[in-house]
């Protein structure tokens, strides 16, 4: 339930916000969001949650099970393979602008050796996620925390 009330309550009005506000940003300008239909919104949030609710259910298993050393090499793994994407993707992720200003700057520059687009920070869009970076790293501390408060309880019940 706590995992239902974080997907719905925390994750799809941000998901739904940065697909809506800032699609060119939000697809990593791989695809021109003029192209995607709007609806396309709806099934990319929902994949959102079902990986959200995947997530957590694995979590919950393991910890429940007593494998609290494989819940933190999965952690662990997933945490690097975010670091590597989010490293790979440094100039995608730091950029703001839209789909053609991206690909105008992977051809030329814009005037005095500047990209087309602006550094993310230059806009409301940097601050808002940082904002929303820790709005959501809190409440999924909290459902973290409070799962495992609750694989202790059923593990001291069997």
């Amino acid at each position: 339930m706590l995992v239902a009330i974080f997907a719905g309550v925390v994750l799809t009005p941000v998901g739904l916000y940065l697909y809506l506000a800032h699609p060119a940003w939000t697809w990593m300008y791989l695809v021109n969001p003029d192209d995607v239909p709007a609806l396309a919104v709806v099934p990319l949030v929902v994949m959102h949650a079902a990986l959200l609710f995947a997530g957590w259910y694995l979590a919950a298993r393991l910890l429940r099970a007593g494998k609290v050393r494989a819940l933190g090499i999965t952690a662990g793994v997933v945490t690097v393979a975010a670091l590597v994407l989010a490293i790979v993707l440094r100039d995608r992720l730091l950029a703001y602008g839209d789909f053609i200003d991206w690909e105008r700057t992977l051809r030329e520059a814009c005037g005095a050796g500047r990209p087309c687009t602006l550094n993310l920070m230059e806009v409301k869009l940097g601050y808002v996620l940082v904002a929303l970076a820790l709005g959501v790293g809190a409440s999924a501390g909290y459902v973290a925390v409070e799962l495992f408060r609750d694989s202790r309880r059923v593990r001291s019940r069997g």
